[in-house]
């Protein structure tokens, strides 16, 4: 009988440097896909938390996966790091006339970069965060990409990943497009300390002020419902195709109203 790998479990002191030695264990445990059949249909158009359930599945079933899937269980598996910033990271490769494409979790902890991830070759997979610079992560997949003779043609990199396995928001998988044979060194190292600079903006915006902001609107909205919900309720009577007259719906609106403030 086939053993099956156990999800890690974490102990809250556990610091992130092992947890993700944990979770890269595991994925290398559940092996490599090399039957040449998809287990797990991904469509990266899919809203987060239907990837999330996908990951879920994929815990219970423990078959072998690929690269994409490793990066969406990295991110399930990921996602109570809350301190951890997690963005995908594609890579696509010239060798011997064809063309070939791969896929890691990028992450950043503590201001090092690291990642995620499954591959046919060890070094194409993890990597601990220990990298001082996004531009430093991705030169060390490109040299390891030249020791298996192949050439890095374009770099993808998307948004950091939402810590909420509920999100209905879609995974932005190509933020920053990157064609090596466009760019000189020197660019191509400021394109990519320019996305790391975007992403940093991006979550301070995200876990600074504008989060809660939009959290007081909805609280400083109630109160205020006597102005602004008439308005709406008004907006959509003159959509319904139900034929009651205005003058009813206004002389109704302090009765709704008062409906939604005992709600």
């Amino acid at each position: 009988q086939i053993p099956i790998p156990s999800v890690p479990a974490f102990q809250p002191s556990t610091p992130i440097p092992e947890r993700l030695e944990a979770v890269q264990r595991y994925i290398r445990e559940l092996q490599y896909n090399h039957t040449g059949t998809q287990f797990f249909e991904i469509k990266k158009s899919r809203p987060l938390t239907g990837l999330m359930d996908l990951a879920k599945e994929m815990t219970k079933e423990a078959l072998p996966i690929k690269c994409l899937e490793a990066v969406i269980l990295g991110i399930y598996l990921t996602n109570n790091m809350t301190t951890l910033d997690r963005f995908p990271i594609s890579f696509k490769t010239h060798f011997s006339g064809n063309y070939f494409r791969h896929i890691v979790l990028g992450v950043n902890f503590g201001g090092r970069y690291g990642a995620l991830g499954i591959s046919r070759r060890e070094e194409l997979m993890y990597k601990a965060p220990v990298f001082r610079t996004l531009s430093e992560l991705i030169c060390d997949f490109e040299e390891a990409y030249r020791r298996c003779w192949h050439t890095l043609k374009k770099v993808k990199l998307g948004h950091c990943v939402s810590h909420d396995p509920h999100s209905v928001e879609q995974i932005e998988w190509k933020h920053s497009i990157l064609d090596l044979d466009k760019l000189t060194r020197e660019d191509f190292r400021k394109e990519l300390e320019r996305h790391a600079r975007d992403m940093r903006l991006k979550i301070g915006k995200g876990t600074g002020p504008p989060s809660p902001t939009k959290d007081r609107k909805k609280d400083v909205s109630s109160p205020q419902r006597g102005q602004a919900s008439p308005h709406r309720r008004n907006s959509r009577g003159d959509r319904r195709p139900s034929g009651e007259k205005k003058p009813a719906d206004s002389k109704a609106m302090p009765d709704l109203n008062g409906y939604q403030i005992r709600v």
